[in-house]
């Protein structure tokens, strides 16, 4: 098994994910379960499910370098009645978000990779680092036109 779901009270969903890539598999069924409480257009979810797999893919790879020891927490939350609020929290030692290279920088626009952190900017209503790196909040607005 990849993830164990956990409702722990209402509005609040958390998933516990083993760091090997196929974990990622397990977004779906938190995603599905965001899709059936609130009315979200097919664009917002899909928003959601591409910059989850960013992060999560990130907390994996970079965070616990695929360290079979170490976990990736996934939780989500509604705040102020408006937002909807992910975090994603891997067991690494963190980065500095702010020394991440611009992927559409002239000598990087090139590059296969690198476009994590820029997706998950451009995708979501707010971004935030904290635990030096170690954890992403990512929110997306329900109201959004």
């Amino acid at each position: 098994m990849h993830a164990t779901f956990i409702e722990i009270e209402p509005m609040t969903q958390k998933l516990v994910l083993e760091s090997k890539l196929k974990s990622v598999d397990a977004l779906d069924s938190i995603i599905n379960q965001v899709r059936q409480e609130y009315v979200l257009s097919e664009e917002t979810c899909n928003d959601i499910w591409v910059v989850l797999n960013e992060a999560v893919s990130n907390a994996i790879k970079h965070g616990n370098r695929f360290d079979k020891n170490k976990k990736v927490r996934l939780s989500a939350e509604i705040k102020e009645e408006r937002y909807l609020c992910f975090t994603v929290s891997d067991e690494g030692n963190g980065f500095n978000p702010d020394a991440v290279p611009d992927p559409t920088s002239p000598e990087r626009i090139h590059e296969p990779n690198g476009r994590g952190i820029y997706l998950m900017k451009k995708l979501t209503f707010r971004v935030t680092f904290s635990n030096n790196g170690s954890d992403v909040n990512l929110c997306f607005d329900l109201f959004k036109e």
